[in-house]
């Protein structure tokens, strides 16, 4: 969801924002949720209801070992230790950034995205920056953080800061360990105000984006963080999200804009196209995943911004569907419906989700705002199964109230869901067989399925 985005559609909703969600649920006890094979073990427990677009509510979630780092819409970051899933612990609140807030890691550093333009001068200023003026500089890009102490993680851990074209709606971690560097693809979503060739930063924005950017960010000198690359899109006009694949065999890419679009990531410096996705009545592509083999892309889309409840039993099915593609040839080979109708007090779309890495099958870990966390099996994509979900009450059932889960991920035997006003809710899910044949991961990020780990550069605090 992008902070222009968000802003038009939330003044339309700001009356309803106003009124307060229920408390969260607590563990074995669901509060009135619906649920079927995915049962809700833990949860932070927090309680941040959004009540207009400056607040520090909770975006998406990347995971390092025994962390997760959790992104705050307009605030920083905080560090949740899950060694005890059942318990999780906020060790560490970052207070620096401003709107978006999406989240990576990788080894000692987390990135972070900021989407709209600042007014910021050096790195530091980019912590609590006012929103820029047309006769100001402006920042808006990528923070990078080195966190070498994760539960003592503060503002002073930032290190540099990026600036991009239009931007960082999100981004995408692409590790590089044969060029002792990390990659980020950047998403930009919007490509509105439009600027150009800012007097500090030297980006610029245009309707006419058309592109995603690559930085390079060294592992032993993360200030030297830079932009290397323009992607052209060639009539996609911005990525809103980016999926990426690496494994010993496959390495690929898939971007979610006006058209999805599939790349050959081989070196992944220089990605080369290799076919397009659309379909009827999809304007805009959300976000995008890969089958662990890369041969199927899966698409969605998040009509209404993500503020609307675009899932009641009336919303046409392409509302609250995934789409999924031959990554080859772009041909479409099936669609998942969302399967429980949701009510007109309930915002909801198909948002995050990534591919839980079991060995024989495809898993999507679904988030749907306020629809909860889906398991989706599409090993057959031409008749993708629903295999749990956990469906919470609405947050308030007199009124619309922005809530829900912005993303829903497998990790390491359970289901971590990023809820926008609860915090981290973790969920066990009744399948024996998916938690016995999943790969063990060291660290996972959104939108990122990295199949083979035995390479990564492990974080000092192992050391």
């Amino acid at each position: 969801m992008t902070i222009r985005r968000a802003l038009a559609l939330g003044l339309l909703l700001a009356l309803a924002l106003a009124a307060l969600p229920a408390a969260a649920e607590r563990p074995g006890k669901p509060s009135g949720a619906s649920f079927e094979n995915l049962f809700l073990v833990g949860a932070t427990g927090d309680n941040r209801p959004v009540q207009d677009f400056t607040e520090a509510f909770f975006t998406d979630a990347a995971f390092q070992g025994r962390f997760a780092y959790q992104g705050t819409w307009n605030g920083g970051f905080r560090v949740v230790d899950i060694a005890r899933p059942w318990r999780p612990k906020p060790v560490a609140e970052v207070d620096c950034g401003t709107f978006q807030g999406d989240i990576g890691v990788y080894s000692d550093l987390v990135f972070r995205s900021i989407d709209a333009p600042i007014a910021a001068t050096t790195p530091e200023e980019t912590c609590d920056a006012p929103l820029s003026s047309p006769e100001v500089p402006k920042f808006e890009g990528i923070q990078i953080f080195e966190v070498r102490k994760p539960w003592r993680a503060d503002a002073d851990d930032l290190v540099a800061s990026v600036a991009t074209d239009c931007g960082s709606h999100t981004h995408t971690v692409v590790p590089d360990p044969r060029n002792d560097r990390v990659l980020l693809y950047v998403s930009n979503s919007a490509t509105t105000p439009e600027y150009n060739n800012d007097d500090v930063w030297r980006q610029e924005c245009s309707a006419e984006h058309d592109k995603f950017q690559i930085v390079s960010v060294p592992l032993d000198e993360p200030e030297a963080a830079e932009v290397i690359a323009d992607v052209p899109l060639d009539g996609g006009h911005s990525c809103h999200d980016i999926g990426v694949l690496l494994s010993k065999r496959t390495k690929l890419a898939a971007c979610a804009g006006m058209q999805g679009i599939a790349f050959d990531i081989t070196d992944p410096a220089e990605p080369q196209r290799l076919s397009s996705f659309t379909f009827p009545g999809v304007t805009s592509w959300h976000s995008a995943m890969l089958s662990k083999d890369g041969s199927v892309t899966a698409m969605g889309w998040e009509p209404g911004g993500g503020v609307a409840p675009e899932c009641e039993a009336g919303d046409p099915d392409v509302f609250k569907s995934i789409f999924f593609y031959d990554t080859a040839s772009g041909d479409l080979l099936g669609t998942w419906v969302l399967p429980r109708a949701q009510s007109a007090q309930e915002n909801c779309t198909i948002h995050n989700y990534n591919v839980i890495p079991t060995r024989h099958r495809d898993l999507l870990s679904v988030g749907a705002y306020q629809a909860g966390t889906h398991v989706v099996d599409f090993t057959d994509p031409a008749s993708p199964q629903t295999v749990a979900w956990y469906d919470p009450p609405p947050l308030d059932p007199a009124a619309l109230t922005l809530g829900g889960s912005w993303g829903s991920y497998g990790y390491n035997g359970f289901v971590y869901e990023s809820d926008i006003t609860k915090g981290l809710n973790v969920y066990r899910l009744a399948d024996r067989s998916v938690k016995a044949k999943a790969n063990r991961l060291h660290f996972l990020n959104p939108q990122t399925l990295i199949w083979d780990q035995g390479w990564r550069r492990k974080p000092r605090w192992h050391w």
